[in-house]
């Protein structure tokens, strides 16, 4: 099935873009230090659902506020120590998570390939700009739409009707035109299928939240990193 049909692109950020895995387990140090700390895996499967229902009791919090909730529930958990300097601290850590090193080159590929590129993310609008700064170099995003913005979390339909909406708005094209790409099927592929959108999964290494958990979620495009989706739409739409 061809992508040249796509003009939109509507990339979730954390764990498409940015390595937010890495980021947290960087920021989750003071926990994993301690003797009876868990390995990777066992952290995220700790921590996914403890970000989400945080999420889902407050839709309107800022993710700043939402993650410093998480460490500290997530210790609380894991019969861990944490202080509240050190759940403020991750609260404020998300400037700081790397981008893939594929994520900002495919980027400009396509950007500079006529492509419109919009963010659609669960993150405020102060700790995004932190990431923009690593993600854009010699192009910029067409549109940002964070959970700040809307006032809920993804995979709430209300984030996707709002992308949709925006997008005519803003750029006069239609649902059929909007591709998303992204690496979480929880909060991107599966209730984007909801909405009839056509979905790109972007299959980063290792990733575990969003994903380990929804392995019968099908996208309809599957590619191994950010460089092999820009080679394979830039072709078809040439």
């Amino acid at each position: 099935m061809s992508l040249a049909p796509f003009k939109v692109l509507l990339f979730d950020c954390y764990g498409t873009l940015i390595d937010w895995e890495t980021g947290m387990l960087e920021n989750f140090k003071p926990l994993l230090e301690q003797s009876s700390a868990p390995d990777r895996a066992k952290l995220f499967e700790v921590v996914g659902p403890i970000e989400n229902k945080t999420q889902d009791d407050d839709p309107t919090a800022l993710y700043s506020d939402v993650l410093t909730k998480v460490y500290s529930k997530t210790a609380k958990k894991l019969n861990l120590q944490a202080t509240d300097a050190q759940a403020q601290a991750y609260g404020n850590s998300v400037p700081s998570w790397p981008a893939f090193p594929d994520s900002s080159k495919a980027l400009k590929r396509l950007s500079d390939a006529g492509l419109k590129l919009v963010i659609l993310s669960n993150v405020d609008n102060k700790s995004f700009e932190g990431s923009r700064k690593r993600l854009e170099d010699g192009y910029s995003f067409d549109a940002i739409y964070t959970a700040e913005k809307i006032g809920s979390y993804k995979p709430s339909l209300r984030n996707f009707d709002y992308a949709i909406e925006n997008i005519k708005k803003d750029f006069g094209l239609e649902k059929e035109d909007i591709l998303i790409v992204a690496n979480s099927k929880y909060h991107d592929i599966q209730p984007g299928h909801k909405k009839n959108l056509k979905s790109a999964w972007i299959d980063r290494a290792k990733a575990h939240m969003g994903v380990e958990a929804y392995k019968d979620v099908k996208p309809d495009y599957q590619f191994q990193s950010m460089d092999e989706f820009a080679t394979a739409i830039i072709k078809d739409k040439s």
